[in-house]
């Protein structure tokens, strides 16, 4: 089935698109696993193509797909150079929809640029908010203004999170008939086991300017609607001196969540991008992240450990170290068959807004959770993928109505996402407390 950017921007006519699919980056850690996931779970009859530098790992990449699923369309290998515009641009030019698990600080807009001039749609993993701000500034109106569908985030660290405050704020105004105040989450299970990817991507923020920092300090600067609009988001920290709060329905919290400020991000730029007509979250909405603490002093722990983390990474010194014998090299990670094993996991609650006078625990409350079976590159394995189908298929619900095209989230993919997810390891719940 045809893509909505496809059809806006084509008419229904994919003359020249020879793959439904094209991973850039294949042969990354993260790019491996999502050509394998592609093998594992899309439909066999999905035409496809694994891109990247290196002819001799796209060919050893193609091999091992081919053992795990012989009977489907095995992926074309298209070898590129993703600093040349031109080639690039003719390479995602082939395909319906982009993968993206490039690097990317160094070629990541390229390949955003080379999609919306080519009407293609687009899916990636960065959770990096300032880049992101910057692509938003640059890229968001002509990637409407062609048709084009480019969700940013799809990975475990930030997906799941806002697909389940979709959901969450979804069951309050079904069940209750409220807006939603705020949505907390609590990450109960998430192996730290991280990838090259991922410590470059920690590293590149330890390196950001004073500046660039503080300005992140505003957890709305994705959002298209002004801060001025929003809710307080002081108002719901409610942490003490070790960094913990409790929330009904979740219990003690940590504020020690690695993914907790580009989460904040990525649901405040849906909020805003749903801000006006029915399926706005609501005019005070604000987003919290936190850990589970089993008890406090395990929380305590949880706290000392962060903050030994952002010690090593303050100093240039210290990640040097760190990088050449702690952390893992880029293009290698976690063991991939103990991932198997692992399991990811989070909560959430959403608050409705409080009616003129209410106390704030009698208002309606729903509690949600999502599971997978597996660790979470996995994890983010299943989403680029899922999404990428998701986007090829057009089953996305009305969350995506009036967003033809654009910079979007994770939470435009919807419900459709959620059941893939489900599909492939995943298990939801959603209900009123």
């Amino acid at each position: 089935m045809a893509s909505s950017a496809a059809r806006n921007s084509n008419n229904g006519n994919y003359d020249g698109r020879v793959y439904d699919i094209v991973v850039v980056g294949a042969t990354g850690y993260t790019g491996k696993l999502t050509a394998e996931h592609i093998a594992q779970f899309l439909p066999t009859n999905t035409k496809w193509a694994i891109a990247g530098r290196s002819t001799e790992k796209l060919d050893e990449l193609a091999v091992k797909v081919r053992k795990l699923s012989p009977d489907r369309v095995q992926p074309v290998t298209e070898t590129v150079d993703l600093s040349d515009k031109t080639a690039l641009a003719q390479l995602v030019g082939k395909a319906k929809v982009c993968i993206s698990v490039v690097s990317y600080w160094h070629v990541g807009e390229k390949v955003v640029e080379a999609c919306i001039e080519s009407r293609t749609d687009y899916v990636d993993a960065t959770g990096d908010i300032y880049g992101l701000k910057g692509w938003v500034d640059k890229y968001h109106e002509r990637a409407v203004a062609n048709g084009v569908t480019l969700i940013h985030a799809c990975a475990a660290f930030t997906a799941p999170h806002d697909l389940l405050t979709l959901l969450l704020v979804r069951e309050l105004r079904d069940k209750a008939s409220v807006q939603t105040r705020k949505v907390v989450v609590s990450v109960v299970d998430m192996p730290k086991k991280p990838s090259g990817g991922t410590i470059e991507s920690i590293m590149h923020g330890a390196t950001s300017s004073h500046d660039t920092a503080a300005e992140l300090q505003n957890p709305w600067i994705l959002s298209p609607v002004p801060s001025t609009t929003a809710g307080s988001t002081k108002d719901d920290d409610h942490t003490d001196v070790f960094g913990m709060c409790s929330e009904t329905g979740l219990g003690l919290l940590s504020d020690t969540s690695y993914s907790a400020v580009q989460d904040r991000h990525i649901v405040h730029r849906t909020w805003g991008l749903l801000h006006d007509g029915n399926r706005g979250y609501g005019s005070r909405f604000g987003y919290r992240e936190y850990a589970r603490a089993g008890s406090r002093i395990s929380g305590i722990l949880k706290l000392l450990d962060a903050v030994l983390t952002s010690f090593i990474l303050r100093f240039a010194l210290f990640r040097a170290f760190a990088k050449r014998f702690m952390f893992p090299a880029p293009g290698e990670g976690p063991d991939v068959e103990q991932s198997r094993l692992d399991g990811f996991a989070i909560e959430g609650v959403a608050v409705g807004e409080p009616t003129d006078g209410a106390d704030d625990q009698a208002v309606p409350r729903a509690y949600g959770r999502f599971a997978f079976h597996g660790g979470p590159y996995l994890l983010t394995a299943a989403c680029l993928a899922q999404g990428a189908a998701a986007l090829l298929s057009g089953s996305r619900d009305d969350v995506a109505t009036g967003h033809p095209g654009g910079l979007l989230t994770p939470a435009f993919l919807g419900k459709g996402l959620m059941e893939r997810l489900c599909n492939v390891g995943g298990k939801v719940e959603v209900k009123m407390l």
